[in-house]
């Protein structure tokens, strides 16, 4: 990955943060999000023109041009700004648009978080997603992260609005292989396996999903002026937020920390049917990776692994 990064031109103080970035998806156990999401993105590294800058901004909020800057690298500075924003104001609320794509969102807040903060990042997508009893495709498909931090560190949310994420569906069309049961539908609003067949992607949760993933396409469009919809073309035009709300701003000092702090032992205590303990959001994945950086190790799909070698080499056009 670090090969394929010097090879694509990746800004050498960057490189580091863009394998790490999508190395850690695939250690959560997100592949589709993973070392194949980085296979498929090091294409476009190259185009990137410069690093983003500030397009307008007042007040707690601001919006920013990506620069076709590598994703990464782009969600990172506007992490920064969204936090510098947050101490100085109570809340930092930070738009990005013309920038590539990165993998999971989950480091993000979590950044944010680590910074006291409460942190909640949100994208869309070209119109990808849709509902119970539709057929069209009108959503994007609308992932969120929110994180919060105790004394013990982060506690954070990863999830796409749909019951998939679009990257299993690409995934399934390169491999052949089928896609998971009732998450996607053909063109007739028919659920189907069938990854040529796919039309859409299904928001969960019926109508009350709707209304999650309705909310955080205005929150990641029309709230900076960006393109909702059909209005979202390319990746250029895909919205990407930014959000930190600073618990210190209403004078609690850092009493906010063992709240959280008693709120999670609660939630660990609660009694479950089999006599277990209640998993908290992300921590499976937290747990996954961690058991994978001690091993030293992962385990690569023989074709994914070609495609990897390929980049590492200088080849960014075959797929």
């Amino acid at each position: 990955m670090t090969a394929a990064c010097t090879l694509a031109g990746v800004p050498g103080d960057g490189i580091g943060r863009v394998v790490e970035h999508y190395l850690d998806g695939e250690l959560r156990g997100k592949p589709s999000h993973g070392v194949a999401k980085f296979v498929f993105e090091s294409q476009f590294f190259s185009q990137r023109i410069g690093p983003p800058r500030i397009k307008h901004e007042r007040g707690a909020m601001a919006v920013v041009d990506g620069q076709r800057e590598i994703g990464p690298l782009s969600a990172d500075f506007a992490v920064r700004l969204a936090a510098r924003k947050a101490r100085r104001h109570g809340v930092g609320i930070v738009g990005m648009i013309n920038t590539q794509r990165y993998g999971i969102l989950a480091p993000w807040s979590e950044q944010l978080a680590e910074r006291g903060l409460v942190g909640l990042v949100a994208n869309t997508s070209r119109p990808e997603a849709t509902v119970h009893d539709a057929q069209t495709p009108f959503l994007g498909v609308n992932p969120v992260t929110f994180a919060f931090p105790t004394n013990d560190g982060t506690v954070s949310a990863d999830m796409s609005t749909t019951l998939a994420p679009m990257g299993v569906l690409w995934e399934a069309r390169r491999s052949g292989s089928p896609l998971p049961r009732d998450c996607f539908v053909d063109e007739h609003g028919a659920f189907t396996e069938d990854p040529d067949a796919a039309r859409a992607a299904m928001v969960f949760g019926e109508h009350r999903g709707f209304a999650l993933s309705l909310l955080i396409q205005i929150l990641t469009g029309s709230l900076f002026g960006f393109p909702m919809s059909d209005g979202v073309d390319s990746t250029w035009t895909t919205g990407y937020t930014f959000i930190a709300l600073n618990p210190t701003f209403v004078d609690q000092g850092d009493s906010h920390l063992a709240a959280n702090t008693q709120l999670v032992e609660t939630i660990r205590q609660a009694a479950t049917c089999e006599g277990g303990t209640v998993r908290l959001p992300g921590q499976a994945g937290k747990d996954r990776a961690a058991r994978a950086r001690h091993a030293g190790r992962i385990e690569l799909g023989e074709e994914l692994y070609g495609r990897l070698r390929a980049r590492a080499t200088g080849d960014f056009t075959s797929d």
